[in-house]
């Protein structure tokens, strides 16, 4: 599953590196990262944005560990980013990976871009269509056969979960709730 993963990253990551002008310390957290109601959205720590508990619940499956990877500190022009692994009692896993930028880039082209890119990689896997998943967050598509919900929260922040378990009938669905919960 984890290669299936890494082509929808792409577009989106590559705003990673994009942002404004860069402050005298590149270690300070811009002010759009630490404000307003989100302000304790922490993207450097995706297993903290969704509780392993709650996951396995909603799963029906307990998870049995959690794995941070993929971290990477803020700066006044960079994202910060990671990315958490459950493994589940079961087998299974499931990914969440976490974006917050320093700028509002996640722009109707950028979204555009993302969706574009993602829909063109998987024509190479599956006949299955990226499907749009209207009121969840400032944009979302679900990606079926790998189970990947994208979801574009606001102008800043960006989730992507990946459910490698899940009953296929009402995957969308299970991604959609547990992608709000993360949203906080």
């Amino acid at each position: 599953m984890r290669k299936s993963m890494i082509f929808a990253f792409g577009a989106p990551l590559a705003l990673v590196a994009c942002g404004g002008p860069q402050g005298d310390d590149k270690n300070e957290k811009p002010a759009a990262m630490t404000s307003g109601r989100d302000a304790g959205w922490d993207a450097t720590d995706a297993c903290k944005l969704l509780d392993k508990a709650v996951l396995g619940a909603v799963l029906g499956d307990a998870v049995t560990e959690t794995s941070l990877a993929f971290v990477h500190q803020p700066t006044p022009v960079e994202a910060a980013t990671s990315e958490c692994t459950y493994r589940l009692k079961g087998g299974g896993t499931a990914t969440l990976m976490a974006r917050r930028s320093p700028i509002a880039d996640n722009t109707p082209e950028a979204i555009a871009q993302a969706r574009k890119t993602t829909e063109s990689t998987m024509r190479a896997f599956s006949d299955k269509s990226v499907e749009d998943v209207p009121h969840l967050g400032k944009a979302a598509f679900f990606v079926p056969g790998i189970n990947q919900m994208n979801v574009f929260l606001d102008d800043q922040r960006f989730l992507i979960l990946t459910l490698g378990t899940a009953p296929d009938d009402r995957v969308r669905d299970i991604a959609a709730d547990l992608v709000r919960m993360a949203a906080g």
